[in-house]
């Protein structure tokens, strides 16, 4: 009861009541017209019927995704006026990422020193050549970052190692750190970094967080920013989850950083919550990896990071007076990588669902993904279906236990024709699992923040590392086959289901992209 009443007063319930209302105001108002005016609500009916056939004409012609079409298409027609009402509200636009961006750099020099390339590591990718040297160009064209390597690195799979590694990296820092996450939350996890990061305050390290609003809405208090400026740990809550109708509260910061010193960066799929490190069980044990970097692959996630401050201190008002002591100079690495970034806010590529693609078509042997959403669009599907086709082992791992029915349900919507295709999909039985990974013929992996799904490959601000050394890919593809040895694999009769449930998960995948 207690745990009700404080969901009912929460700001998350709150907000969200606020919304509904905001949405209901122009139905309401119509309906109301329709009964008070019969006349009047003809020509209502007249005019929005007008612009739902407009609506839908300009998505037919727009470059928007074709799921994303249907998505919206649907409701426009089902439900006037108020489809179109959403559709205008929530529709997808291109915000001036790159505009900002060339703004940030022209206004101010020191930031270009976050985006250096390093000739070296660029010999690297032009001698391995194909592939490799392929995406690092990609990379470097459609998010500026440079090609990169690593002298050291670590792959944690399990969250308590990834937790553990993290505690003990963050107490070595002495000049800064950075932490960016899509859930903090209180608890034992972060009762114990937070006093390493209020040491290192107190000891004159520069500590900055980041986290999301809505990821981190239930599991913190509402003045955790300020109670943390107030230690003297610098804090921006990403994108506050307010009660306006906008489209940009579809877009989360749902990356995971961690930088300490410009030497050793983290990132993967674990937040800073106690389920990540199974310190408290909500579905079953909690499967995820993550991955520590040290070298210059560590100012790839320094600049990721350091971008998002800017752009909110720039767009205040406020600069930093230089960068010049974020980049700490570290030795040519022996591992070759390519940290990326993704983000809603620009019209280029989706640059972790290109790259997933590309190994996909690339493999020759086996792809296997780890992924706790799979909801994907046809061009993805078909890249999947085709490689299985070829005689590619193809695998999936997705969660036994879910954590969102809704979206669990969706899941097995497209799991469905993947099997029948020949894609093997394996249902993590101890529990949830959240790792997002991709690994394929011991030559390609990338690993990170990334889901397969809409959200994380076009609405998320999110953040991956893509490796093409057969020791890292290894370690991946050994994980990857013992937590396959913990799961169970699905078949076609496993996946037979009745008529309703058919009909619902039908009308789930129709509506994917919006959810």
């Amino acid at each position: 009861m207690r745990k009700f009443f404080k969901l009912l007063t929460s700001k998350f319930f709150i907000v969200a009541l606020l919304l509904l209302a905001e949405l209901a105001i122009v139905p309401a108002t119509l309906i109301w017209l329709s009964l008070q005016f019969p006349a009047v609500g003809t020509y209502v009916s007249f005019f929005f019927g007008v612009i739902d056939v407009i609506l839908v004409l300009y998505i037919i012609n727009s470059e928007i995704n074709g799921e994303y079409k249907i998505a919206w298409i649907v409701p426009i027609l089902l439900i006037p006026p108020v489809g179109a009402f959403l559709f205008l509200i929530f529709r997808r636009r291109k915000a001036p990422r790159r505009k900002l961006q060339k703004q940030l750099m022209h206004e101010l020099p020191q930031i270009k020193k976050l985006y250096e390339r390093q000739p070296d590591a660029d010999c690297k990718f032009l001698e391995m050549g194909g592939f490799a040297q392929q995406c690092a160009e990609f990379v470097r064209k459609e998010s500026a970052m440079p090609a990169s390597d690593c002298y050291e690195y670590k792959y944690f799979s399990s969250g308590e190692e990834y937790g553990a590694w993290l505690e003990k990296e963050l107490a070595q820092a002495e000049k800064f750190i950075f932490l960016e996450y899509f859930v903090i939350s209180e608890g034992k996890f972060w009762d114990r970094v937070h006093k390493i990061l209020k040491e290192k305050a107190d000891a004159g390290v520069d500590v900055r967080v980041i986290y999301d609003d809505i990821g981190s809405l239930l599991g913190i208090p509402g003045d955790f920013a300020s109670r943390l400026e107030k230690e003297g740990i610098r804090c921006l809550c990403f994108n506050k989850f307010r009660p306006v109708v906008d489209v940009a509260q579809n877009n989360r910061t749902h990356r995971k950083i961690a930088v300490i010193d410009g030497v050793t960066a983290f990132t993967g799929g674990i937040n800073i919550a106690d389920e990540y490190t199974n310190e408290i069980t909500l579905h079953g044990h909690w499967k995820d990896t993550g991955i520590m970097v040290r070298g210059r692959a560590a100012q790839n996630f320094t600049a990721m990071f350091l971008q998002l401050w800017e752009m909110k201190n720039f767009q205040d008002g406020v600069t930093e007076e230089s960068y010049e002591k974020y980049l700490s100079p570290c030795p040519e690495g022996k591992y070759a990588c390519l940290p990326f970034s993704d983000s809603p806010f620009g019209g280029g590529s989706n640059i972790c669902e290109s790259l997933y693609l590309k190994v996909i078509y690339n493999a020759k042997k086996y792809v296997y993904i780890n992924t706790p959403y799979l909801i994907i669009d046809d061009e993805m599907k078909r890249a999947l279906i085709t490689a299985a086709h070829s005689g590619v082992d193809v695998r999936i791992t997705v969660p036994h236990i879910p954590d969102k029915k809704y979206v669990y349900a969706v899941t097995k919507a497209f799991c469905t024709p993947l099997i029948k295709e020949g894609v093997h999909i394996y249902f993590y039985s101890p529990g949830f699992i959240h790792a997002k990974s991709i690994v394929s013929d011991g030559n390609a992996c990338i690993i990170g923040s990334s889901n397969m799904d809409f959200r994380s490959f076009y609405l998320h601000c999110e953040c991956n590392i893509m490796f093409f050394d057969e020791e890292i890919c290894e370690d991946l593809h050994d994980d990857y086959l013992q937590t396959c040895a913990e799961s169970e694999l699905m078949t076609e009769k496993k996946t037979k289901t009745n008529f309703l449930r058919k009909i619902y998960r039908s009308v789930l995948r129709v509506f994917a992209p919006l959810m």
